[in-house]
């Protein structure tokens, strides 16, 4: 038997370089200003405004599209695209911490677009391009109900009078109202187009259609489920274009458009103050209208402009009289704009200058990336700086602003400095350790596609149009700077350059498809390589100069002999390729694409592991070094992978692909019950048909129940249940063949009487078991198992309810017992100040006349 290759995994090592992804709201953790919540694509991220750092990362399995904190933002609930909710425990923010997700929830079919807590914190409601709304129980960990009536994608959910009614908007031109009793929809108020959103204040609801349009919903108190309308007015705004985002802020009225940069806002009156305005203006005319009318409601608000265009997100909050506003700007920056409380204290003529918040990220796409020669800092360049990051925690070292178009970058020898090319034909050479950019090198009006440093550490090698450009490097004046040598034409436009380690030949990349070798002393043609349909964007070579790989937008990565040209293998990715790397002293070759990075062995031309990778348009670059792996993306993300030491087998991670493929596949909705049928659930039902066997069986002893520890067949069966999800429970009870049905209840039944402290637990199982095996268990003919199982359960839910009330009653009583404790303490502080300030007027009195 011949020997196989093992190979060693890669994993994700972390994402750093974003802030505030535009895909994705951002959010105050209240009641303080100081802490932000942001969408950071597959994390979320909690931002320190006070420290200006980051205090927490939230790992997400999908990209984050939405964020909701609860009333206390102890929780976090997020949206993902998959379908998903997550929630958090946000509680800690001490330091740099990595959260997972408390409780996951998997009820919709595509992307989550709206989430609202109730005022307990114990609900939330998701609402999802599916049409569909959930309510999810966080306490009990599953769905409550799923409601559908919308016929378009759900766009806003908000709770209201005490959380007993639900408001949704959609792009079906309806607001519903469903009532948390009836569950179910009992008023519609339509419109004209797609509503984006709304906000309510008292019985008003502020929808953002074209305009703001104000409607007033009543109920009829002679028949509560009848609800009526009225249109109570139209307020208009100073932007033009439509409005995409409104927010009640306090008593303010927050409100962006589409396109414009303008953030509006409005003073909302309360009842007295409409009241006593509604009185003026009948004053001035007794012929108007004796109800409050929009003019007594509202009155406007200062308007601010923000640094860009299209604001993805608006969130506020009051804080010492003075209201904050925070926007998620599209080039992933957050900017925060102030102004008094008190419109009486605004002043309109002030020039209001939005505050950039100086979190490390790039403004502008990163088109460049490299790894020094050590392995610890990691270079990215973008069109408005260069950033210096550490590898290890992932933090940015250095920031070097500058307004040149970057294309390319690489650490020249000994790490100290770096060279730059652009897209306007220019090469930059910056200084770590100054922080600047110390020289600006004209060579030609085309763009600088690639640069290589040469193996020698002597020069570098640039591609300028249809240029080869060779460099030498010099010091003078004690800085660094270079000098062209040679230039050779290659009669086409090169985009990507690459020297071989052994020094013997430049290999480049023609927008004609191909790529020629040259040899490197003399410059003189060597061979072409034929095969690929688009332009090759990225070349490298390996560490023993015997192959040469390419990608191409055409989908494949090529794998080439360097003594003859030939084409050893083409492997195909799922997208267009952006750039393509041998990892160092292998001949394992790393592609990335939009969404995925691909591991090739280049030897039996098989891929080894796939990675996900970026969204939203794709990765722009690749570096590799030694076992890190890292790239930049369009969606402002710089990804690191490192190489573990868990062994890695082909076939196990093929069969892996082919079940999760098969779990997509098998993924199904349920009627009626507010999740989907998983592979979880169903091994989750497996296990429990298995438990349920043994406990039918009763043998003396049985390795499973060795395995958990249990003693008797009622303490395994529990067991059994306890390691099952709470969100999967009912799927894998509903899941139970019909002669598992009647073994389930005579062992609920031995768990009530036998095990008080597990009440809650069986309660849920007799629940699934009445909601989805009535009629089987309506034709039981064992009458008396289902008397003794209602009599046990009375009675344990009695006790539990006695514990219950006691446990509240001992925590109200140490709460009065604190409340006064502060009231006292808050009282010696004040007769402690009182006489502090008696006692500082009469030392100054003795000062003054020991003066005089």
């Amino acid at each position: 038997m011949g020997l196989t290759k093992q190979y060693l995994r890669f994993e994700s090592a972390g994402i750093f370089g974003v802030v505030a992804a535009k895909t994705c709201n951002t959010a105050y953790l209240k009641p303080q200003s100081r802490f932000v919540a942001t969408g950071g694509v597959n994390v979320v991220l909690v931002w320190d405004t006070r420290l200006q750092r980051k205090v927490a990362t939230l790992n997400c399995d999908s990209p984050a599209v939405v964020i909701e904190p609860n009333i206390d933002s102890t929780l976090l609930a997020v949206g993902h695209v998959s379908g998903s909710v997550s929630v958090y425990d946000i509680t800690d923010k001490s330091g740099e911490s990595v959260i997972e997700p408390r409780i996951t929830f998997d009820g919709h079919k595509s992307s989550v677009t709206s989430l609202a807590w109730d005022d307990s914190g114990t609900l939330l409601a998701s609402g999802s391009k599916d049409t569909r709304i959930v309510i999810w129980d966080c306490v009990g960990e599953v769905g409550v109900v799923k409601y559908t009536a919308h016929k378009g994608s759900v766009t806003h959910l908000q709770f209201w009078k005490d959380s007993a009614y639900l408001i949704s908007s959609s792009t079906d031109a309806t607001i519903r109202l469903w009532d948390m009793t009836v569950k179910d929809a009992v008023h519609t108020i339509p419109f004209d187009i797609a509503v984006k959103g709304f906000a309510v204040w008292d019985d008003v609801i502020i929808a953002a259609e074209s305009q703001l349009r104000l409607m007033r919903i009543n109920q009829d108190p002679s028949n509560p489920l009848q609800w009526t309308t009225e249109e109570f007015g139209t307020l208009l705004r100073t932007a033009h274009d439509r409005v995409s985002l409104v927010k009640i802020v306090g008593n303010i009225l927050v409100t962006t458009g589409t396109k414009s940069q303008l953030v509006e806002t409005f003073y909302i009156n309360n009842a007295e103050d409409a009241h006593k305005k509604r009185k003026k203006r009948l004053k001035k005319n007794p012929d108007g209208s004796s109800s409050i009318i929009l003019r007594d409601l509202i009155r406007r608000g200062p308007t601010t402009k923000a640094s860009e265009e299209k604001v993805k997100s608006v969130d506020g909050i009051v804080e010492k009289n003075t209201v904050k506003i925070l926007c998620t700007l599209p080039s992933n920056q957050l900017e925060v704009f102030s102004f008094p409380f008190d419109d009486r204290t605004v002043d309109e003529n002030k020039d209001r200058k939005p505050e950039l918040l100086g979190f490390d990220g790039h403004r502008k796409i990163v088109r460049g990336i490299c790894f020094s020669s050590d392995k610890t800092a990691i270079l990215t360049a973008s069109g408005d700086c260069f950033r210096v990051w550490n590898r290890t925690n992932m933090g940015c070292i250095l920031s070097i602003l500058h307004e040149y178009p970057v294309l390319c970058v690489k650490f020249c020898p000994g790490d100290r400095h770096f060279v730059a090319g652009t897209s306007c034909g220019k090469l930059l050479v910056g200084d770590i350790p100054l922080g600047k950019i110390t020289h600006v090198e004209p060579c030609g009006n085309d763009s600088v596609w690639d640069i290589d440093i040469l193996p020698s550490n002597t020069g570098f090698v640039s591609c300028c149009g249809s240029f080869l450009q060779f460099y030498e490097f010099l010091i003078i004046d004690g800085g660094l700077k270079f000098e062209m040598k040679r230039q050779l034409n290659v009669q086409e436009t090169a985009i990507s350059v690459k020297v071989s380690p052994d020094m013997k030949f430049v290999a480049a990349g023609l927008m004609d498809h191909t790529i020629k070798m040259f040899y490197l002393d003399t410059l003189k043609f060597h061979l072409s390589m034929y095969g690929h349909s688009l332009p090759p964007v990225s070349i490298d070579i390996s560490s023993d100069s015997t192959l040469l790989v390419s990608c191409s937008a055409d989908k494949t990565v090529k794998v080439w002999g360097m003594d003859f040209g030939d084409c050893h293998c083409s492997m195909s990715h799922s997208d267009g390729l952006n750039s393509c790397r041998f990892l160092e002293r292998t001949h394992q070759v790393v592609s990335v694409a939009k969404e995925t990075l691909n591991i090739y062995d280049a030897d039996i031309h098989q891929r080894i592991q796939t990675l996900k990778a970026h969204v939203e348009g794709g990765a722009t670059c690749l570096a590799t070094q030694g076992k890190f792996i890292v790239s930049a993306g369009k969606d402002q993300t710089i990804r690191l992978f490192n190489r573990t030491q868990e062994v890695l087998v082909l076939s196990d991670e093929r069969e892996q692909e082919r079940e999760e493929e098969l779990d997509k596949e098998a993924t199904e909705e349920v009627p009626g019950v507010a999740s989907l049928k998983t592979s979880e659930s169903e091994k989750s039902a497996d296990k429990l048909i298995e438990a349920l066997d043994i406990y039918k069986d009763r043998p003396d002893s049985h390795r499973l129940m060795d395995a958990y520890g249990a003693k008797t067949h009622e303490e395994f069966i529990l067991k059994t249940i306890n390691m099952i999800k709470a969100s999967e429970l009912e799927q894998s009870i509903m899941l139970l063949p019909i002669e598992y049905v009647k073994t389930m209840t005579v062992a609920i039944t031995s768990i009530f009487e036998n095990y008080p402290l597990a009440t809650e637990g069986a309660f849920r199982c007799l629940n699934a078991l009445m909601k989805f095996h009535r009629v089987t268990l309506a034709g039981y003919s064992d009458k008396d198992t289902f008397k003794t199982v209602a009599e046990l359960a009375a009675k344990r839910c009695k006790e539990l309810q006695d514990v219950v009330g006691f446990n509240l009653a001992a925590l109200s009583m140490l709460q009065n017992k604190k409340q006064e404790k502060e009231k006292v303490q808050t009282f010696k502080e004040m007769v402690g100040d009182r006489k502090r300030k008696r006692k500082n007027k009469e030392k100054a009195l003795k000062r003054a006349l020991l003066m005089v």
